[in-house]
């Protein structure tokens, strides 16, 4: 390589998770660039509080002044600092597992920070040289996460903008040195590195959190979780953690600029990530099938290749392009594996569904999806699986239709009890093939209910219930696949294990995610490792167990890491769908705190 590259910008973040300065120049210490992560705002026993947990955080910006420094935040007055007032008394101060002596500021500081906030804290300052000393650097560190320093490539953000369905900044990533590359992913080859007058040592890829998640316009997190859902897709390692920058320390001290060359005095082997990219490949439309009121199969062909081997119940990752914009969704396929050369995804239409919406009013025969591996853990295997009781409502049909559909090509439908709820007869999906299927196979026992029911209706009426359960013959003999909205699944649920149902024979797969914040808000008992307190089926367990001052490990909090996983021991919760957490485990009751909310009195052990 050339010694072409030029470090284009420098940035520095006087307090730990407000707003950035850009610089023309700085100064580099051991400790990280001068006047970088100097101030940190914390609770009154030293704990760190940053925009994971309060992203309104980024909006807060700062400016250096000869003595001092100043704080801006929309509609407040500004928050001007001299550090010759600062009453400096050593107060403990905490960084993940580090605790150290740190200093007061003002009270007018702490009474700021506090109304930004929403909640009593402090702003703390580490003094000239931070007493924070990490023994695996050797020296001290300032408020920063880890390490002095991070470094972006302008080549590495520009992948991950091509790959993402959103556009992204560098102020997200809150990296001090950004440097100019058409290459992606140009600074994770490097190993040792002088820029001006200092040399940096790369120690570590920079492990990314829902703080990467926060829209700096509006200091709100981004629903969509990006960019950690792209990165997941292509920067991840085998536990799930997403990766993107260079952690680097300073060798020595010295001035850098903006414009300076990057002369790389040592390289290292790029860190691998699996690329889970490479199986997408494009799929199109051959067939249109109404299977019901508001409810289509699309019918699609590789448009070159052939297509991955599946299992019944296996849902469908797709990417479609929507007003200029590249969405993402997962979809259960409802054809049967045994039929090879089509897939079949089944949609219904539903209030404010943006691309099952779409999808049926606008996706036609010859319009083309990207599809990635089909993949999920909810699937049948063999007939040992049987007798079975295949249970669904409105969308959560499809997978039992692929189950369905691959017995009966496999002639294996020797005792299975398909149970479906929807509104009304014209909503009854796939009314025809399974009456023609229930004909065809003598062990196929077809349940319908209606919650909505014409008055000449002979079969099932209402939710599911009770009465409907007592219908199902040998119940606590099967095996039972439940799929469909989280109340109905919910109350499939309790039914079945009060009468009897083993729990490992319960097997659940979640349509859609469910929408915890538009429930009525109910007071739940929650237990964290004996420690009891009052919660509410709004908020996640992690929030609400910080709340209570109840400390759960975590890292990321978004549901990439793993790191918050905990068990739980009686109780319901939501559990949304995220990559750190498998189905496997979920059936053995594991979830994660940072995502899940308690719907019910919960028992908890970390």
């Amino acid at each position: 390589m050339t010694d072409s590259t030029q470090l284009s910008q420098i940035h520095i973040y006087p307090a730990k998770s407000v707003g950035g300065i850009s610089l023309s120049s700085s100064w580099v210490e051991k400790q990280g660039l001068s006047f970088d992560r100097r101030f940190m705002v914390a609770l009154a026993d030293g704990a760190m509080v940053t925009a994971r947990k309060f992203p309104n955080m980024v909006q807060v910006k700062s400016s250096l002044l000869p003595t001092g420094v100043v704080f801006t935040y929309p509609g407040k007055v500004p928050l001007k600092l001299d550090y010759s007032t600062f009453k400096m008394q050593s107060t403990p101060a905490t960084v993940w597992a580090d605790n150290f002596p740190a200093y007061t500021t003002t009270d007018e500081a702490d009474d700021w920070f506090s109304e930004v906030i929403g909640q009593r804290v402090e702003l703390l300052y580490t003094g000239e040289q931070s007493h924070r000393v990490r023994e695996k650097l050797g020296h001290n560190v300032s408020f920063a996460d880890g390490y002095p320093l991070l470094i972006i490539s302008s080549g590495s953000l520009a992948e991950l903008n091509r790959r993402s369905s959103e556009t992204h900044s560098m102020e997200q990533f809150r990296t001090n040195l950004v440097v100019e590359s058409t290459e992606p992913f140009i600074e994770d080859s490097w190993k040792r590195i002088k820029i001006g007058d200092v040399e940096f040592e790369a120690v570590k890829p920079c492990e990314r959190c829902i703080l990467t998640t926060v829209d700096v316009e509006k200091g709100a997190f981004r629903a969509s979780k990006e960019p950690l859902t792209t990165f997941s897709r292509f920067r991840a390692n085998e536990r799930g953690g997403v990766f993107f920058g260079q952690n680097l320390v300073a060798k020595n001290e010295g001035m850098i600029r903006t414009g300076d060359v990057v002369h790389v005095l040592e390289y290292k082997d790029k860190e691998f990530y699996l690329d889970l990219d490479e199986n997408k490949q494009e799929l199109v439309c051959v067939e249109r099938e109404q299977v019901a009121r508001n409810f289509v199969t699309f019918w699609l062909e590789p448009q070159k290749g052939t297509l991955p081997d599946y299992k019944a119940g296996q849902h469908l990752p797709i990417e479609l392009n929507i007003d200029g914009k590249t969405v993402k969704r997962l979809y259960t396929l409802s054809s049967s594996p045994r039929r090879p050369g089509r897939l079949a995804i089944s949609v219904k239409r539903v209030d404010g569904g943006e691309v099952s919406n779409w999808l049926i009013e606008q996706f036609q025969l010859g319009d083309i999806l990207v599809a990635d591996k089909p993949e999920g853990t909810f699937h049948i295997g063999n007939s040992e699986h049987q007798p079975l009781l295949l249970l669904s409502a409105g969308s959560g049909v499809t997978p039992m239709m692929s189950m369905l559909r691959d017995l009966s090509d496999r002639d294996e439908v020797r005792d299975v009890v398909f149970y479906h709820q929807c509104s009304t007869d014209d909503d009854i999906p796939f009314a025809s093939e399974l009456r023609s299927l229930e004909a065809q196979h003598n062990g196929l026992k077809v349940m319908l209910s209606l919650t909505q029911p014409a008055n000449d209706w002979l079969g099932l009426k209402g939710r599911f219930s009770l009465s409907h359960l007592k219908k199902i013959p040998d119940l606590t003999q099967r095996q039972v696949f439940v799929c469909g909205p989280d109340g109905f699944m919910q109350k499939a649920k309790n039914l079945m294990l009060k009468k009897g149902l083993p729990e490992d024979h319960y097997h659940q797969e979640a349509f859609g995610v469910a929408s915890t914040v538009d429930q009525v808000v109910k007071a739940v008992q929650i237990s964290i490792d004996g420690n009891a307190f009052e919660g509410d089926n709004q908020k996640t367990l992690l929030e609400q167990a910080e709340e209570a001052g109840v400390a759960i490990a975590n890292s990321c909090r978004a549901g990439f890491c793993g790191a918050c996983k905990v068990t739980v021991e009686s109780g319901l919760v939501h559990q949304p769908d995220v990559p750190a957490i498998q189905d496997s485990e979920r059936a053995e009751g594991k979830v994660l705190a940072c995502c899940a909310v308690p719907q019910t009195d919960v028992d908890i052990v970390s």
